[in-house]
């Protein structure tokens, strides 16, 4: 089939080049001009584990374009463009504005997929604009950064809203190859499962940091055990129940903001998904209160490890790591950093030089290379805000990590 992907971001190139793999043809469009000719050039604008090589080995089935001409006849179109929050409400001008450019644009009876996050009505609003000669389902995604690729070759599962049969049947044998299980639904019910996965699970990182600030008050007790335990529990599972610096990046600050806003319009409180929320807003001054504990920081160089909000990817769109930055700045200290992807306006140095110049140091994110750094770390003040170094080969003096008691 020729399929069209309007939104070139993490979501559209990973459905993108694994539809490419399974021998379709890819049609994608992006307003920025600058992403597209990288795209052109056979390179990938984000850093996401195997998708530079997919788009390298499937480029010959790929086409990019700032021009929506290039989907008047495609089979079908995905919409995978941003849903950001504004003032705390969902924006959803982008993916209107993609909707009238494709009732412009396409010639044919093709069907419109709906991947962006959207809250329900929106898919009713989109088949108005679209008119009677396309067709529209929600077909939401449910894959993780650092994890992209293998969440869209193998998702939990494929939910699918549809209003006709014809057009459903269609999308469930387009993802047929991922043996997953299939949930046909309404649009509004498409719609507000993704919400209500992403909500859920910003709710038990929320709680087990939570569990962390008691357990830090308390001898001999540790959130790491607790956690551990408790996952063994099949209806709570282990997934989702690691304490740290609280969650970022593109999903879980707007999904969140925007589920509360939209149920407030509705005259409904979501307390707990709000309180989650508040939760997650007072981790990074947790962080350098953890650091004021062990030493003055003002007019102190300290060292951020990680400026992504999650390893194995380069993204810092909320990232915890930024607000602490900010917050230490505040406080007077000199601040310089190391990502091995990401990047940012404070100064970036190596891994060894950030340690040594370093008089503080925080663990913002938890890539595989700050493992085993305890023996780097003597003599500096830490704190381990990801829970990736051994407690009992740090000077207890000298170190404070997320949900370790004293």
């Amino acid at each position: 089939m020729k399929i069209g992907i309007v939104g070139l971001g993490v979501v559209g190139l990973s459905t993108g080049v694994v539809l490419a793999d399974q021998g379709h043809e890819i049609l994608g469009v992006d307003i920025d001009e600058k992403r597209v000719s990288g795209l052109e050039c056979r390179k990938s604008p984000i850093y996401e584990p195997e998708l530079q090589e997919l788009l390298v080995k499937n480029f010959d089935k790929m086409k990019f374009s700032t021009d929506y001409s290039i989907l008047s006849d495609a089979d079908v179109i995905f919409i995978t463009v941003s849903t950001p929050t504004v003032n705390g409400k969902i924006y959803l001008n982008y993916v209107f504005d993609a909707s009238k450019k494709i009732a412009e644009t396409v010639k044919k009876s093709s069907t419109i997929v709906i991947k962006s996050t959207v809250v329900p009505g929106t898919a009713r609003k989109v088949k108005e604009i679209l008119g009677h000669n396309l067709k529209v389902v929600v077909n939401p995604e449910f894959l993780k950064e650092g994890n992209a690729i293998r969440d869209t070759r193998n998702p939990d599962r494929i939910v699918i809203g549809s209003e006709d049969k014809e057009s459903g049947d269609l999308i469930e044998k387009l993802w047929s190859f991922t043996n997953s299980p299939v949930i046909r639904t309404s649009f509004e019910e498409a719609e507000m499962i993704k919400y209500a996965a992403n909500s859920f699970l910003a709710l038990k990182i929320s709680f087990i940091n939570e569990i962390a600030n008691l357990c830090e008050k308390l001898p001999n007790c540790d959130v790491e055990v607790i956690a551990k335990a408790i996952g063994f529990d099949k209806r709570i599972s282990p997934y989702f129940l690691s304490a740290g610096l609280g969650w970022g990046g593109s999903c879980f600050p707007k999904d969140t903001l925007a589920l509360t806003s939209f149920a407030r319009e509705k005259e409904e409180i979501l307390k707990t998904i709000e309180a989650a929320i508040e939760v997650n807003q007072e981790r990074p001054a947790r962080a350098i209160k953890m650091l004021k504990e062990l030493t003055e920081i003002k007019g102190k160089t300290i060292c951020v490890l990680g400026l992504a909000f999650k390893p194995n990817t380069d993204d810092t769109r909320e990232s915890v790591a930024l607000k602490i930055i900010d917050l230490l700045r505040k406080e007077g200290a000199k601040v310089i950093a190391y990502d091995p992807k990401a990047k940012s306006n404070v100064e970036m140095v190596t891994l060894d030089e950030c340690i040594s110049r370093g008089e503080g140091v925080i663990v913002a994110t938890e890539w595989d290379e700050f493992r085993g750094l305890e023996e780097k770390l003597k003599g500096k003040f830490v704190v381990d805000g990801r829970r990736i170094l051994d407690p009992s080969k740090m000077d207890r003096s000298h170190f404070r990590a997320v949900g370790l008691g004293v």
